[in-house]
């Protein structure tokens, strides 16, 4: 098999890390997983990677399947969101009433919903998500609606896994993907990040700022505040004063005392 992902071309983030997630062992870890059989079979197990991703708690599960049990047309689908699980040997929980299935897929099935109360349908959408974990939001939002194009955005060895998970399954939208500096400027329907956004240094933040997300129709933005000083990243009320029409909601449950959920515009209904 031919590696998507050269030795040489791995990334290292030395002095001038582009974001949280890229530390040496995370990319490392995706690379392993895109390349290889064996570690794809259970990366969602690997410690490096968990630093990262996969490391939501069977209490916080429970909490986002609580939050579901409010839209019972979402939660009937649970057969076709759990088929997440079928790849990388996530870590599963038997939840009453659900059956055996990852928190991780859980608070993806979560985030669908709350985008889905915000926005109405996503069907014929151009979304573009920001930082992509192995694909899982992306599949899950597939699952239920009818996107028409799903742009992921991240680094390579990040989006190399994604497309090794992806390609697993039939998806409606045509997905394509990119890093920040692949991406087209342009406006999108919907632009999702679930926490890494707010993860970068604020210089990668203005490019995806001025390429995705002020032009963007929509948004859904889960902000968290955990990055060094030297980031500078922007806080929850400056990207609100720079989205136009941007709201700040609450992160239920909330997982960290300064996160929020970051949002702006209005249902497909209102196009």
């Amino acid at each position: 098999m031919t590696p998507i992902w050269t030795k040489q071309e791995r990334l290292s983030p030395g002095p001038t890390a582009t974001s949280l997630s890229n530390n040496q062992s995370y990319p490392e870890a995706c690379v392993q997983a895109a390349n290889d059989c064996r570690a794809f079979n259970n990366f969602r197990r690997n410690p490096a990677y968990n630093q990262i991703l996969e490391h939501v708690t069977q209490q916080q599960g429970a909490e986002y399947l609580r939050l579901l049990s409010r839209n019972p047309e979402i939660l009937a689908a649970m057969d076709r969101f759990r088929r997440n699980d079928d790849y990388g040997n996530p870590i599963t929980f038997e939840y009453p009433g659900c059956g055996t299935v990852s928190p991780t897929t859980l608070r993806y099935v979560k985030v669908l919903a709350e985008m889905q109360s915000l926005f109405g349908t996503l069907d014929s959408f151009d979304i573009c998500e920001i930082g992509v974990g192995y694909g899982g939001q992306c599949r899950v939002i597939n699952e239920y609606f009818d996107p028409r194009t799903y742009c992921l955005v991240d680094i390579r060895p990040a989006l190399a896994l994604a497309q090794r998970f992806l390609d697993n399954y039939i998806l409606h939208s045509v997905v394509t993907y990119k890093t920040a500096n692949e991406l087209h400027q342009r406006e999108y329907d919907l632009v999702v990040s679930n926490y890494a956004f707010t993860e970068l240094p604020r210089p990668l933040q203005d490019v995806y700022l001025r390429k995705a997300i002020l032009d963007s129709k929509r948004g859904y933005i889960t902000y968290n505040e955990i990055t060094p000083a030297e980031f500078r990243s922007y806080k929850a009320d400056e990207l609100v004063a720079m989205i136009p029409g941007a709201r700040i909601l609450p992160e239920q449950p909330l997982t960290h005392h300064k996160n929020c959920v970051i949002v702006w515009g209005d249902s497909a209904a209102a196009r």
